[in-house]
């Protein structure tokens, strides 16, 4: 498996530019984003809820 980043559109939070980031894993970018459009672009999770912006690979 593979991991990738979601991230939020940034936003303002006690004076300071900030953005929701989660990793996940998946096979592959198809898989992320077939999961995220069978939920209208939102990742969601226990701890977490936002519109995805951007998914990046992580390489290590």
């Amino acid at each position: 498996m593979k991991k990738f980043e979601l991230y939020s559109s940034s936003f303002i939070s006690y004076g300071k530019e900030k953005s929701a980031s989660m990793i996940v894993h998946a096979d592959s970018y198809a898989e992320v984003i077939q999961e995220l459009e069978s939920n209208a672009g939102w990742y969601t999770c226990d701890n977490a809820a936002f519109k995805v912006a951007y998914i990046e690979e992580v390489v290590e």
